[in-house]
């Protein structure tokens, strides 16, 4: 019998007496609601300071065990799948048991010591920190704690702590399956696979007679903590098609299905999950499980570089190949979308999953300083076939802190892998975020990416392992409209480069005009400035003066004299930025392979940000000129700059886009408007693509007229593909 934890909770630093406590939550989330003067609106202006001395407070949950009941033969199990950092487990003034990490689910058991008036607490330790001088991310680089949260350019110094994921008090007696996990072989034609689900239930001895006397079992460390029994029993195995239909019933031993449904990511095939329900003689366990392979396999044309002597070693390979099939990954880089991570629910990410199939999107990449999601998520996107590269939860950090970091780095890999591996969704693993650069310091002798790797292999060789993000051939940045080495705009910078990804990639746009309001003061709203509101939600300061508001942009290419025009203007340019990323590397296909943009999501609300989804949902106008470019198959403009003079020639290539497994023809035709609406045509082509080819065509151009003056135009192309005339829209900048 499971038994959800109602709970109470407390710091005895604050002061303050105990409060209503969620699980799963986060327990400053919870005292915040409690006491709201201690920091009203901590999103507004700098009010998010007020956290920080809470920092150094421990927490204590006090469980209600009134309801919790044993019967004869039974055992009692207090079970997590993750609290948030250090935390201790206390029966009384007895401490159980000690934990580091937050990933790792514990299991201790508590038979004999829980009725209606037991003191079952949980307490907390205050977040860990190598240094207190410098408040940021290196005070974090000795744990596997997500740095995210000790500041960056996009989330405020807010640190997160708690009984984070679910949690409960469970029974359990003979019989009980402790642990069930699918486990297949698909053959190398696709034409059968060999399923089983490995499996331990617990057969206890006649050595503990707990109906005897519960209450003075005196269990060990080694008890309370001990694995299960196999059993030799088989138990029972049902296996349901994606229908439904009961395709195998009886012992639970490994079962050959003929013919079986693929998993594919969307938009490439059906995301076709089997059910599988796994029965003792008084317990069962159910879940799902999609049949795939995956591949990190070299790109296009890889070998060929570098050219001539002396050689080094070509690019690795950074294409996923599916079921056999080469697929161009597009998508987003996915960070934690609240600061209080351990609040997040089923129900906010399948918002955010819809929101991404809808643009178009078959992978996200989970940003490693993040940390991971809970199971809903990747639950989610096996349901609705997004794709997830999984970072471990490292990020720009040196994680070079010795023996100790490693051992719960390597509890903490190994509970990751076991835990996600059987999801088809999962398709790549990654060391990390940035760790080979000059801020990390890591290279692919750091001992704490070799044993990464060590872990990927042992436990889930089948999926590919990556030592971080970017290696040679992928690209990072850039992140502001106009590049800030070369001046380039997203058109020209990407339009000339050859990546073998674009694993990260930003164009910033500000919130809506309602939502700046509510974190930035009426007397700083316009003009932004550094300093303020603006500068602590993140407008201002990021790598530099201006960054990630940009106003001389803005006011470059925009009539900008007041908020509003400030906002449609940074709108469109972040539109008509991630167009350009986005179709260039579509059009680098197959050569380049992936193009992920940074970001998707945001914790709390930004004033500026590189997300799509603003806080809580938003979306960003951006969303929808993305939404068009990764059409599955959609017509393009193959264009190499954004910004013209009047007079000069605007000469598009035509494109046809076509990530489909079906050869697509299509006429494509283009037209401009300079502001008069007049559509003056300019291009037209038969343009036939292959399956999962992308084809260019006619190039034919069109005069910008001398009189526009500082401006926009708008230049769209057309194609009539399956009886519907699709259309890709575009608002380029006329400079005097």
């Amino acid at each position: 019998m499971i038994f959800n934890l109602k709970a109470t909770a407390y710091s005895p630093e604050s002061g303050r007496p105990a409060f209503p406590a969620s699980i799963p939550g986060s327990v400053q989330a919870d005292f915040l609601a409690a006491y709201p003067d201690f920091c009203p609106d901590w999103q507004f202006a700098d009010n998010y300071k007020k956290l920080i001395p809470m920092e150094a407070w421990s927490w204590v949950y006090t469980i209600d065990t009134r309801d919790v009941k044993t019967e004869p033969g039974e055992r009692l199990f207090f079970v997590t799948e993750g609290i948030d950092y250090e935390w201790e487990l206390y029966v009384g003034k007895v401490r159980l048991h000690k934990h580091e990490g937050m990933f790792s689910r514990t299991e201790v058991e508590l038979t004999g010591m829980v009725n209606g008036d037991t003191e079952l607490t949980v307490h907390i330790l205050p977040h860990p920190m190598r240094h207190h001088d410098v408040l940021d991310r290196t005070q974090a680089d000795h744990v596997a704690k997500p740095p995210v949260s000790y500041g960056w350019d996009w989330h405020p110094r807010v640190i997160p702590s708690g009984i984070w994921d679910d949690t409960w008090l469970e029974t359990r007696s003979a019989g009980f399956i402790t642990h069930a996990e699918p486990r297949y072989e698909l053959a190398d034609d696709y034409s059968s696979v060999k399923f089983r689900v490995e499996y331990e239930r617990y057969l206890y001895d006649n050595e503990i007679k707990l109906e005897d006397e519960p209450r003075t079992l005196n269990l060990t460390e080694e008890d309370r903590l001990r694995p299960a029994y196999t059993g030799n029993e088989a138990c029972q195995l049902t296996i349901l098609d994606p229908d439904g239909v009961v395709c195998y019933f009886g012992p639970a031993v490994e079962v050959t299905i003929d013919n079986p449904r693929l998993w594919w990511c969307s938009g490439q095939g059906e995301q076709a999950l089997y059910t599988w329900v796994l029965t003792s003689e008084n317990h069962t366990r159910t879940g799902k499980i999609g049949f795939r392979t995956v591949e990190l396999v070299m790109n296009d044309k890889a070998w060929e570089k570098p050219y001539g002597f002396p050689k080094s070693r070509s690019n690795p390979p950074a294409t996923i190949r599916l079921n056999g099939r080469k697929i161009f990954a597009k998508g987003s880089n996915y960070v934690n979308h609240q600061v209080w991570t351990g609040t997040v629910d089923a129900e906010e990410y399948l918002m955010q999953i819809r929101l991404a199939k809808e643009c178009n999107m078959n992978i996200f990449r989970c940003w490693g300083g993040s940390g991971v999601q809970k199971q809903a998520f990747y639950d989610l996107c096996d349901r609705e076939g997004i794709m997830i590269w999984l970072e471990f939860p490292l990020a720009c950090n040196n994680y070079n802190a010795g023996e100790h970091y490693l051992s719960i780095l390597e509890q903490e890999g190994r509970a990751i892998v076991k835990k996600f591996r059987f999801h088809p969704c999962i398709t790549l693993w990654c060391g990390g975020n940035e760790l080979f650069n000059s801020w990390s310091g890591m290279t692919d002798q750091s001992l704490a990416l070799r044993l990464l790797n060590k872990i990927t292999y042992e436990l889930a060789p089948e999926i590919p392992f990556i030592m971080t993000s970017p290696l040679d051939g992928m690209k990072h940045g850039g992140y502001t409209f106009l590049d800030r080495a070369t001046g380039l705009d997203p058109f020209a910078l990407f339009g000339a480069c050859d990546g073998t990804t674009y694993t990260e990639f930003g164009s910033p746009g500000t919130a809506d005009v309602e939502t700046l309001k509510k974190i930035i003061p009426a007397e700083e709203l316009y003009p932004p400035k550094a300093g303020g509101a603006w500068e602590e939600h993140h407008g201002f300061n990021a790598w530099g003066a201006d960054a990630w508001l940009c106003p001389d942009t803005l006011y470059r290419f925009g009539e900008v004299t007041d908020i509003e025009s400030l906002v449609e203007t940074s709108a469109w340019l972040q539109g008509m930025g991630y167009k350009g990323i986005f179709e260039a590397a579509r059009r680098q296909w197959p050569q380049c392979s992936m193009a992920i943009n940074w970001c998707w999501c945001e914790p709390w609300i930004c004033a500026v940000n590189n997300s799509l989804i603003g806080y809580n949902g938003v979306v960003k106008p951006a969303y929808y000129d993305v939404q068009a470019s990764l059409r599955e198959v959609t017509p393009a403009l193959g264009v190499m700059k954004f910004m013209y003079a009047p007079g000069e020639e605007f000469a598009p290539e035509l494109w046809l886009f076509n990530d489909t497994d079906k050869s697509v023809s299509a006429r494509i035709t283009a037209w401009a408007d300079f502001g008069d609406g007049v559509k003056r045509w300019f291009a037209t082509d038969e343009i036939h693509a292959g399956a999962r080819v992308n084809k260019g065509g006619a190039k034919t151009g069109i005069t910008v007229p001398v009189d526009l003056g500082k401006g926009r135009f708008t230049a769209v192309v057309q194609a009539e593909i399956d009886g519907e005339v699709v259309e890709n829209r575009y608002v380029f900048a006329v400079e005097a």
